[in-house]
């Protein structure tokens, strides 16, 4: 009897990424019958998240072998594929990134960019890279998708120090068709209200999907560059395939000055139209970090709503307890958007030739003028060797310049890392445009080591 294909979730007990990672897997027509293995170091919400697909398993008639155990090995052993995200104290961690670097004059997004990044990425690969090993122990031959951020940095240590195949997801291309769906509102019967933005709150969120599902069913992206640093290359309706650019050109100085103000402001310098949004370009330029010309707020950049965030894990917990108690039904559950994970597995596992929109994967003269190796992301076609690049060609030399630098400061801060090199550390620091003075790239590498010591397994 041939063996079940086995797909792991690392870091499934969460109310957010566990739900939606197993509602897709569950639902997915091309993966009835898998094994699924759930594994967290958070027993009780493991065991609530198990619980859940044990009944969504029935409901759905999926016939999907469920398993889960705080023990990796076990959760590991013979897995094809293996779906992680895990967080370290989240927000308390991340905020305080961004407190260290306020202290020197600097205010940043600090998550995938910037110097706070670099902290992010010490305390998660702190943890991923024994997983890494693990894999290549029990799983050589699985592939790892990976979520968690900086996915970058996190997919070029997998790339740099382990044999483990790996592919980078993110679902920020959805907040280029939001940017769409602003630019053509009329066209997708859309009231928008007049001075209007994206902001961390239910109401927002709300509209975003809207928006977000209207335009991509009228019309298709394309888009190249880093993750939360990609660019339209192309924009054309799906239906008859024509390029929207000339008309975005001029439709783009129509919009609300409240609209996206660093989007419009990146767009009209560089002339392609970035896809994340303010909140994750900002990551990457240094035009919204200055706190003494108060560029922040003149961007009226949103950080992220750590109350709101944890207000909504735990109204969705107490719905999956509801659930698991048969106390309200699944009705739609078949609804819930994912993180497009399943996709990839089904393309692979079953060799589909299935379109993706956005993975992260090293460079194979995708993008023809960044260095080959570096992590990319690109839309590909996935099938049975893996994802396949869709190649883009040049990015304009000055975005490619832009993503250059960035790519190398996502290397520097992988090899200081994994490398115990505190000089290449120093190194990575000096290079990232937020920081204009060594001495602070020597004080904010010194402040971040002490203020996380406890969760770096590394020592520089």
């Amino acid at each position: 009897m041939d063996k079940k294909p086995k797909i792991t979730v690392v870091g499934a007990g969460s109310a957010i990424f566990g739900l939606s990672t197993l509602v897709g897997i569950l639902r997915h027509p091309a993966l009835q019958g898998v094994e699924l293995f759930l594994h967290d170091t958070n027993g009780k919400g493991l065991e609530k998240i198990r619980k859940l697909a044990e009944r969504i398993n029935e409901a759905w008639g999926s016939g999907i072998e469920i398993n889960s155990s705080v023990e990796r090995r076990k959760a590991l052993e013979g897995a094809d594929f293996v779906i992680l995200s895990i967080a370290i104290d989240r927000e308390k961690c991340w905020q305080l990134d961004r407190d260290i670097a306020l202290r020197y004059g600097i205010n940043h997004y600090a998550e995938n960019g910037g110097p706070g990044a670099f902290a992010h990425t010490a305390r998660n690969l702190s943890a991923i890279m024994p997983i890494l090993q693990d894999m290549e122990k029990y799983c050589p031959e699985a592939w790892l998708l990976n979520f968690t951020n900086p996915v970058p940095k996190i997919c070029t240590a997998a790339n740099l120090y382990s044999n483990i195949k790996t592919i980078g997801i993110c679902h920020q291309i959805n907040f280029g068709y939001y940017i769409l769906a602003a630019l053509f509102a009329n066209e997708l019967d859309l009231r928008l209200p007049r001075n209007f933005n994206f902001r961390w709150n239910d109401q927002s969120l709300s509209l975003f999907q809207i928006m977000n599902k209207k335009a991509k069913e009228r019309f298709l992206i394309r888009a190249w560059g880093l993750n939360h640093f990609t660019w339209m290359v192309r924009v054309t309706e799906r239906e008859t395939g024509k390029d929207l650019y000339p008309e975005i050109e001029k439709r783009v100085k129509t919009l609300p000055p409240s609209f996206e103000p660093l989007t419009q402001e990146v767009f009209q310098i560089f002339g392609l139209l970035p896809v994340p949004g303010d909140c994750h370009l900002c990551e990457y330029l240094p035009y919204t970090h200055s706190v003494h010309r108060k560029t922040w707020e003149r961007y009226d950049i949103q950080m992220y709503d750590f109350e709101w965030a944890e207000k909504g894990r735990q109204k969705m917990w107490e719905k999956i307890e509801r659930v698991v108690a048969g106390k309200e039904s699944l009705e739609g559950w078949e609804e819930v958007e994912t993180e497009r994970g399943e996709f990839i597995v089904a393309g692979i596992l079953k060799n589909l030739n299935s379109y993706e929109e956005a993975v992260n994967i090293p460079n194979q003269s995708y993008i023809t003028n960044l260095p080959d190796g570096v992590i990319v992301e690109t839309p590909a076609i996935l099938g049975s060797e893996g994802p396949v690049g869709l190649g883009g060609g040049d990015l304009p030399e000055p975005i490619a310049e832009l993503c250059r630098r960035q790519a190398l400061i996502n290397e520097l801060v992988v090899r200081a890392i994994v490398e115990e090199d505190r000089k290449l550390a120093q190194e990575a620091l000096a290079l990232d445009p937020m920081i204009d003075d060594p001495e602070i790239a020597k004080k904010l590498l010194n402040d971040y080591l002490q203020a996380f010591d406890s969760y770096l397994s590394f020592k520089l």
